[in-house]
């Protein structure tokens, strides 16, 4: 959807929560909503738990990406030790994404392993008009997302790292109000190491949206620094979906 088909969307029912225009399209939440709409009632049943360790060279044949704002560098590095995922940006904005489906009830957690190499400078953003949408950058993110046939029921967690956030803390994306950030890692004291990270999404959306979840459609990585007109750079590997404690 253009800008011009965003501003008729707005008008035609002013009192729907606000998709904010100058941001959507570096929004990797909504560009997704249509795949996992039109795939919610053919998605193929999985092996769980998955697990992506991105050991192989096709390794990222099997996710899907999503330019908004330049193109980050995904690059799958089998080479390294155990393999790992490269996400490095500059000025850019673009996801990847992985689509499957089951219960976070019955298999609730995620866990996985990332390194920050280089945080976006959001202190460019600071001098800039506005205020959290010129902040909204990170050197590592891990989307769960949660389909609905109704647009405005989709649902997201996202995994964030930051610098100044404290750690646990949970806010309200600046561009859907749907869309739920979970500071999982917080501060440089860990940066350029490797940093494991497990969650309980079924509790952490609960937590989030003060109910229970549908199913799982999808996850997604993103690494992004488009807004701060800086850099970035992190690594992911190991990440592991759908299993039991």
């Amino acid at each position: 959807m253009n800008d011009e088909g965003e501003r008729k969307l707005l008008s035609i029912n002013p009192n729907r929560p606000r998709l904010l225009i100058r941001g959507s399209r570096r929004l990797i939440f909504i560009p997704i909503l249509m795949i996992l709409i039109l795939s919610a009632k053919c998605a193929c049943a999985y092996s769980l738990p998955k697990l992506f360790n991105f050991n192989i060279k096709n390794a990222l044949d099997e996710w899907q990406e999503k330019v908004f704002k330049n193109r980050v560098l995904y690059l799958a590095q089998p080479e390294q030790k155990g393999g790992h995922l490269l996400a490095k940006s500059k000025k850019a904005c673009s996801g990847l994404i992985y689509k499957i489906k089951f219960d976070p009830q019955k298999y609730p957690m995620l866990s996985w392993k990332w390194k920050v190499i280089e945080f976006p400078n959001k202190n460019i953003g600071k001098n800039m008009k506005g205020g959290w949408l010129e902040q909204d950058d990170y050197a590592a993110r891990v989307y769960i997302i949660f389909p609905s046939w109704l647009f405005m029921n989709i649902k997201c967690i996202e995994y964030v790292w930051d610098e100044n956030l404290p750690k646990g803390k949970i806010l309200t994306s600046p561009y859907f109000e749907n869309i739920k950030l979970i500071v999982a890692e917080s501060g440089k004291q860990n940066a350029d190491q490797w940093v494991m990270e497990e969650h309980n999404i079924y509790e952490d959306y609960k937590q989030a949206f003060g109910k229970k979840p549908g199913y799982v459609g999808a996850i997604a990585l993103m690494t992004d620094s488009d807004n701060t007109l800086s850099t970035a750079e992190a690594l992911y590997t190991d990440i592991k979906v759908g299993y039991k404690k």
